[in-house]
């Protein structure tokens, strides 16, 4: 069962994401009750390509809303606030349409209330260009933190997102080492704080390489080229 605290938060050790099958524990941390040098509310997500990062704001999301109905929680040991509101944008499926920054943004108005609330949010960067999209997420994420909201941000543009944010700002990455014998990707599941880990979409296509073959392979073997 989690722990309930007054401070805006949720932080626990070895979470399991029930929607997956043989799923490696993950611990995170967002606000006060977590470690003492890291306690920002407001964080973005950084990391390698099919390294997690949607998976964990889908456990934060589980997390919170079995908490909410009084029910365990798939971790060790939990602690959160309880929360007024949660929102979740998840990432864009398909084409984007010709009005689809300003549907993104009328959307995204409605966290803009005084309720206390958690915010998750999947790669916003997609609904325009990179420069405008790193402004538009670090205002976003000025205004949750002015507010006293939770917030998790899924983005590759975590570098330029920070340096447009006026509010303090955690940038956690989830990284990759290499490749296992198998060819699956050799990854650290639980953020690092304070680290920002590169997309290494050099891993993928040194994957590719490795099991494919023909004019595919070729293919994937001169993209890798341009990453050497």
């Amino acid at each position: 069962m989690p722990e309930i605290v007054d401070e805006p938060s949720l932080c626990f050790n070895n979470g399991i994401n029930l929607n997956l099958e043989k799923a490696e524990p993950v611990s995170y941390a967002l606000g006060k009750t977590g470690s003492p040098e890291f306690q920002e509310r407001t964080v973005l997500l950084s990391g390698v390509n099919s390294g997690g990062k949607t998976s964990l704001l889908d456990l934060l999301a589980q997390i919170v809303i079995l908490a909410h109905m009084g029910m365990p929680v798939p971790a060790q040991n939990c602690k959160l606030c309880i929360y007024e509101e949660l929102y979740y944008f998840s990432k864009s499926r398909g084409t984007l349409s010709a009005g689809a920054f300003e549907t993104a943004m009328r959307k995204f108005a409605l966290v803009e209330n005084c309720k206390r609330k958690i915010v998750l949010a999947d790669e916003l960067e997609a609904i325009t260009e990179p420069g405008a999209s790193a402004r538009i997420i670090a205002c976003m994420l000025d205004e949750l933190n002015r507010l006293g909201s939770v917030a998790v941000f899924v983005s590759h543009l975590a570098e330029e997102v920070k340096r447009f944010a006026e509010t303090p700002v955690r940038v956690d990455g989830i990284e990759a080492s290499g490749l296992d014998s198998d060819n699956n990707l050799i990854v650290r599941r639980t953020p690092r704080f304070n680290y920002l880990a590169k997309s290494t979409p050099e891993l993928i296509l040194d994957r590719l390489v490795r099991t494919t073959s023909g004019p595919e392979r070729e293919f994937y073997s001169r993209l890798l080229a341009k990453f050497k």
